[in-house]
């Protein structure tokens, strides 16, 4: 995107194509945190199972959102097949990865927050151990007491979270206004998710509602990732702007979520409890504006620390030579300077030097490179046709009536 110029700009520098950046920034940020706190924890012996269930959905569904960023952002080089094109193959892959290993829709509607909510509850396991047991009515009932009375202390705790949150965010690290917010929907989740035991086994069909359930609990294990990530790098240049704009984006796409669960919430007075526990003032959380949108995308197209993070552990090839990612690599910043030097040289009114004219040809021989698309004389059962055949030869040029063949065929 900063290497291809469109109208003499750089097409990164388009908001429509912004737009796509950012997203990209954003999402393999939370990704890439998402990732290394659920090794960290596999690496401590520990098994994860609700939370591998939530990265093997959120990672592929983002996976296929950046993938489609990146297709949009390619254009025709993305779409021509042959061996420049280095997102052919992914975008191939994306429905494999959503379907194999647990469909997501399976994943999101009925593993996340199904299983989840009996492993995580402190008390729900005890009393269908009871149940099963047929005859511990006095266990049953101890067990019933203690969900009734963590309930209270979590309508407690949502509503007192709502009331006192950190409401100002400032300039600089916003992490701790962040985890505030984080620790708020933690609490609203709590209550929400006691309150979902009032549907008994009538929540395992209800897929829609356990799948917004699963939204609001995948998406606060991500915020919790971004925020860990960020305090393990918070000295890299930038992560402070993306770290900011994937956190509103998560918390918004919360908010979203239990505004489902609260509409179609099948009983009405306790989706109306639930509403007024959770969020008592309305809705709370808005997306990035336009201004952070530029700033990440600008972080993400450009030879920044932040892009350099991104890329921390991903195999490029050494010869840019013969491999794309390699020679986009390679140009990037020599591509940067080279637009620097060219607004200098107008804003200045002269004309580049020779040493600078030289960086400026090796750019642009570049970016020729670069935006070519691979073409082939044959394809397919062409391959196996006689020497001397022609493209002109194939039988989509002729017209219904088979003329040019008989043409041919006369001559």
């Amino acid at each position: 995107a900063r290497i291809r110029k469109q109208f003499k700009v750089p097409i990164a520098e388009l908001e429509g194509v912004q737009e796509h950046l950012a997203r990209l920034g954003s999402n393999a940020y939370i990704m890439t945190a998402s990732q290394h706190l659920v090794n960290s924890m596999i690496n401590q012996h520990e098994q994860p199972a609700v939370i591998s269930a939530i990265m093997k959905q959120q990672m592929t569904d983002r996976m296929r959102v950046c993938v489609n960023d990146a297709m949009d952002v390619l254009g025709g080089a993305g779409i021509c097949n042959g061996p420049s094109n280095f997102m052919a193959n992914a975008y191939t892959a994306v429905p494999i990865a959503i379907t194999v290993e647990g469909a997501n829709t399976l994943t999101r509607s009925l593993i996340q927050f199904g299983q989840g909510l009996t492993r995580s509850h402190p008390h729900l396991l005890d009393i269908i151990k009871s149940i099963q047991a047929g005859d511990d009515v006095k266990g049953f009932n101890a067990h019933l007491a203690k969900i009734v009375g963590h309930a209270v202390v979590n309508t407690t705790r949502s509503l007192g979270a709502a009331i006192t949150r950190s409401r100002m965010r400032g300039p600089g690290d916003t992490s701790p206004y962040w985890e505030s917010q984080l620790n708020r929907l933690s609490a609203n989740f709590a209550i929400a998710a006691d309150i979902s035991l009032t549907l008994g086994g009538k929540i395992k069909f209800a897929e829609a509602l356990s799948g917004r359930y699963a939204d609001v609990l995948s998406n606060l294990y991500l915020g919790y990732a971004t925020l860990w990530f960020h305090a393990q790098n918070r000295k890299v240049d930038g992560t402070d702007v993306v770290m900011d704009y994937a956190m509103q984006h998560i918390c918004a796409d919360i908010e979203e979520a239990f505004e489902g669960i609260f509409a179609n919430f099948p009983i009405t007075p306790a989706a109306l409890f639930m509403r007024g526990v959770c969020f008592p003032f309305g809705k709370t959380y808005t997306r990035p504006s336009d201004v952070q949108m530029k700033q990440v995308a600008e972080l993400v197209s450009t030879n920044s620390a932040f892009r350099d993070l991104m890329i921390d552990g991903t195999f490029i090839h050494p010869d840019a030579a013969t491999d794309r990612i390699a020679l986009l690599h390679a140009t990037l910043p020599k591509a940067v300077e080279a637009d620097k030097i060219l607004k200098a040289c107008r804003r200045a009114k002269r004309e580049p030097n020779a040493e600078e004219q030289k960086l400026i040809d090796e750019v642009e021989a570049a970016r020729e490179q670069i935006i070519q698309v691979d073409s082939f004389s044959r394809l397919g059962q062409e391959l196996n046709m006689p020497e001397g055949w022609k493209a002109e030869e194939r039988p989509a040029f002729d017209d219904i009536y088979g003329t040019r063949t008989q043409k041919r065929a006369v001559a």
